[in-house]
């Protein structure tokens, strides 16, 4: 599921700007009075003028082989965020006993001003790799956007159903607490509202407004009611 489009709110417009294009980098694509978009690799990241505190969860993925550079890259920009454990990364191995597949994951955490909890995660199954010093410009794309609702179940039901989103691995389960649906190129992370987000324990997963575009085999937009999420598919 490749995320083309990403569209946030956020009411610190001025801040968030300043951090996601002139601390980390990414390119500018596009200003107005109360909205900017940046390019995070082939994903364009838009954030609209809101009138409310909101939080988000995004993941950027990055590079298999760039994980320890992205590390120091980040490091001199912001802090990370810490587990309750004091660690700085999360790593993350699972193996289908029928089939033998395994999917590992690697993740740093931290925050932008709004304090969205921001991930940058490498996928062993992700077969990009990328030379020279790490930058924003090494980035591939928005991986993950966090969608809390009320009902896990019944969003991953519906999302089956109208998009043929299955959890990633697939052979990892839904609980009612927490659905990883999609690829290895984009998940929806759907979680029950208030399940803290990771690396936190006290960072709670609220409803915000977001506006989700991928690609897919036809063109149709679905609105996740009553949650503010809107996906768009184009196939393009």
């Amino acid at each position: 599921m490749h995320m083309q489009a990403l569209s946030l709110h956020t009411r610190h417009l001025a801040e968030q700007q300043a951090f996601y294009h002139t601390i980390l980098g990414f390119p500018l694509l596009a200003e107005t009075a109360d909205s900017f978009t940046i390019r995070a690799g082939t994903t364009r990241l838009r954030f609209q003028q809101g009138q409310h505190d909101v939080l988000y969860h995004v993941a950027f993925t990055i590079p298999r082989n760039t994980f320890m550079q992205a590390k120091s890259w980040l490091c001199e920009r912001v802090s990370l965020l810490l587990t309750s454990n004091g660690e700085d990364e999360i790593f993350f191995e699972a193996r289908d006993k029928s089939s033998g597949e395994q999917i590992t994951t690697r993740s740093l955490y931290f925050c932008d001003p709004a304090n969205n909890i921001l991930e940058l995660i490498v996928h062993s199954t992700l077969s990009q790799e990328t030379e020279g010093p790490f930058g924003a410009d090494k980035v591939l794309h928005v991986s993950e956007i966090g969608l809390p609702v009320g009902d896990v179940l019944q969003l991953a039901a519906a999302l089956k159903e109208q998009l043929a989103l299955e959890p990633y691995p697939f052979w990892s389960p839904i609980s009612e607490e927490f659905a990883y649906l999609g690829d290895n190129s984009g998940q929806l992370v759907v979680v029950k509202i208030g399940r803290p987000w990771l690396p936190t324990e006290t960072v709670l997963a609220t409803v915000a407004p977001v506006h989700l575009t991928i690609s897919g085999q036809r063109m149709q937009q679905i609105q996740l009611s009553p949650y503010p999420y809107l996906i768009t598919v184009t196939t393009s």
